[in-house]
């Protein structure tokens, strides 16, 4: 860690120093510890530290960005330079007004030093038991621990000086028998709020089940998604569906209809860097205090997020969901939540006359009709048929083709404990398991393939 007075006094320096009309520094770096495992062996311990900023520079109404890896004085300056000589040959930009002005944010605990020093002696002894546990089923693992820090600051030539430092853990956990695997996760900035024991045990147990699969027919199944499910679908959502560019050309379900209804009433979808599972950055990538945005609220269309220029286009507000500058995706949530119900995955297994228990979705295409919301994917790491309330077999991957609109208006109970699904500091998302029905399955995996957990 370089630490909050050293980063912003660098940068102070060096805005102070810019030739151009305004400047806005972005740093973001850090360590990433990562153990990754296969067969029930460690095969890879590495560490690495990046550093990044993003020097972007406004003359008039012309922008001009570059990104560099190093970190000194000078080097920033040359880079301020280059910026300002491609800002002078870039068309002005109509939504660009000025960069954010000062503002106090609301902090959030996203660093904890048990993480920061976690050690990889720590991480070998924590898989170590992990694969103990394994070997009494008589089966191997597979996957990645990853742990680390980093360190977010902002400064501008309007005197925004944010600064917030993080740090991650995560673990994937993927058991493998002759006959079939699964995969668990646990994320948090707080190594000592993972149960790793419940993770590796959830995990072997889904193993444990996924064999003998069995081939069904195609076609609509009431389905159980577990959170890792919703987590894939909200992502996409994100980005075709709750994000400003996407709002703003039309291509999202939420264009011209706000305020309408899109989903059932139990459904209410927002951004949040304050849930009890997981904090966030308090503020965007631009400086803006990040606020909680209610997207659908009780199946309502409600808004979208907003970043400065979006907002100046679609005559709203920020929302401070800004990204790194350059990027061209305007506004998108990166903390995305689905409001808990009252039910539990055994209560929905338990409710359910026939239909399927997901574990996990991959190779989710969300392009398929943005205006719908319809997506396609696969499933993954057990899936499973229920009947009469109890998990009867496990049955092959099934590619699904359904639209997030109609699924989301077809739920019938929602967990009321949530899991945090992600593997990065700033972006996560907190999602509980779901109980859908009519659920539509057009194929079958004829082939199983190997593991590939990341």
């Amino acid at each position: 860690m370089i630490g909050e007075q050293q980063i912003l006094g660098l940068l102070k320096r060096v805005v102070g120093r810019s030739p151009a009309e305004r400047t806005e520094l972005v740093y973001m770096g850090g360590r990433t510890d990562l153990t990754r495992y296969t067969k029930s062996a460690i095969h890879q311990n590495v560490s690495e530290e990046n550093t990044r900023v993003y020097v972007r520079v406004a003359e008039g109404k012309r922008l001009g960005v570059v990104t560099i890896n190093k970190l000194g004085e000078e080097e920033l300056l040359q880079a301020v330079a280059k910026a300002l000589e491609l800002a002078r040959h870039q068309p002005e930009n109509p939504y660009f007004e000025d960069f954010p002005q000062p503002a106090s944010y609301q902090r959030t605990q996203t660093y904890f030093e048990a993480t920061a020093e976690f050690t990889p002696a720590g991480r070998a002894e924590t898989v170590k038991r992990i694969f103990a546990q394994a070997e009494r089923l008589g089966f191997e693992v597979a996957g990645a621990f990853t742990s680390g820090e980093a360190e977010v600051a902002i400064l501008n030539s309007n005197g925004v000086a944010a600064y917030q430092p993080l740090t991650q853990a995560a673990i994937t956990i993927v058991p493998v028998s002759r006959e079939g695997m699964s995969r668990s996760s646990s994320f948090s900035h707080d190594v000592r709020e993972i149960d790793f024991e419940r993770v590796a045990a959830k995990a072997l147990e889904r193993c444990a089940l996924n064999k003998n699969q069995q081939e069904i027919a195609l076609g609509q199944y009431d389905v159980i998604l577990e959170p890792g499910c919703l987590a894939e679908v909200m992502q996409w959502l994100c980005f075709i569906s709750f994000g400003s560019n996407s709002f703003i050309e039309g291509k999202s379900f939420l264009a011209g209809k706000l305020g309408e209804r899109s989903m059932g009433e139990n459904i209410t979808i927002y951004d949040s860097v304050h849930e009890p599972e997981a904090q966030g950055l308090p503020f965007d990538f631009q400086g803006f205090p990040k606020q909680r945005v209610t997207l659908i609220e009780r199946g309502i269309n409600h808004g979208v997020v907003f970043d400065s220029m979006s907002a100046n286009q679609a005559k709203a507000q920020p929302t401070g969901h800004g990204l790194p500058p350059g990027m061209p995706y305007g506004a998108i949530p990166f903390n995305i939540c689905l409001q808990p119900g009252a039910s539990s995955v055994e209560e929905m297994i338990a409710s359910c006359p026939r239909g399927l228990l997901v574990s996990s979705f991959h190779y989710v295409n969300g392009f398929l009709d943005p205006k719908k919301a319809l997506m396609t994917g696969m499933t993954r790491y057990g899936t499973f048929l229920v009947e009469g309330g109890k998990i009867k077999h496990a049955v092959k991957n099934l590619r699904w083709n359904e639209s997030m609109l109609r699924a989301l208006s077809n739920v019938q109970a929602i967990s009321r404990k949530r899991e945090v699904i992600g593997d990065e500091g700033a972006s996560f998302a907190v999602m509980p398991a779901v109980y859908i029905k009519d659920f539509t399955f057009t194929g079958v995996q004829k082939e199983e393939s190997g593991p590939a957990p990341r």
